[in-house]
């Protein structure tokens, strides 16, 4: 895919502005090559979308999902996983997450997915307020623990 660049650029970006609200943060010397190389493979995978959106040429945003299997003995018994969704910061594009993320919804809901599971930076209001509004609701807290 000929954007792979750009978008690990815009992806850098965002990861940039996550470790400003959460020290925890904390980016390979290689992130940009190695989040590359992991889009590469999302791109030649059947169970995985990535939808780009351009502005004059320039790619302003882009979502990726994958299709998978629900949790044992729960419904619903596929789902989807959110495994980027990232806009320019740069500029202001009204709208833009909304439509990325209506392309993912109706893809999933086509191939049998009742929901999207979304990890949100526990420290960045700005995207938890986007998915409530979205219609999201917690489901667990997600722990990590150092070792």
């Amino acid at each position: 895919m000929s954007d792979l660049p750009a978008a690990a650029q815009l992806w850098f970006d965002r990861i940039t502005l996550l470790q400003q609200t959460d020290r925890r943060i904390k980016l390979l010397p290689d992130a940009r090559e190695n989040w590359s190389a992991a889009a590469a493979r999302w791109t030649g995978d059947e169970r995985t979308r990535f939808w780009v959106a351009e502005d004059g040429g320039a790619l302003v945003g882009f979502t990726v999902v994958r299709l998978a299997s629900g949790a044992p003995g729960l419904q619903p018994q596929r789902r989807g996983l959110l495994l980027e969704m990232v806009v320019d910061l740069h500029e202001t594009h009204r709208g833009l997450a909304d439509q990325l993320l209506d392309h993912a919804r109706r893809w999933l809901a086509a191939m049998g997915a009742g929901e999207i599971e979304v990890d949100v930076p526990a420290r960045y209001p700005v995207e938890t307020a986007f998915w409530r509004a979205q219609g999201g609701a917690a489901w667990s807290e997600r722990f990590r623990l150092p070792l």
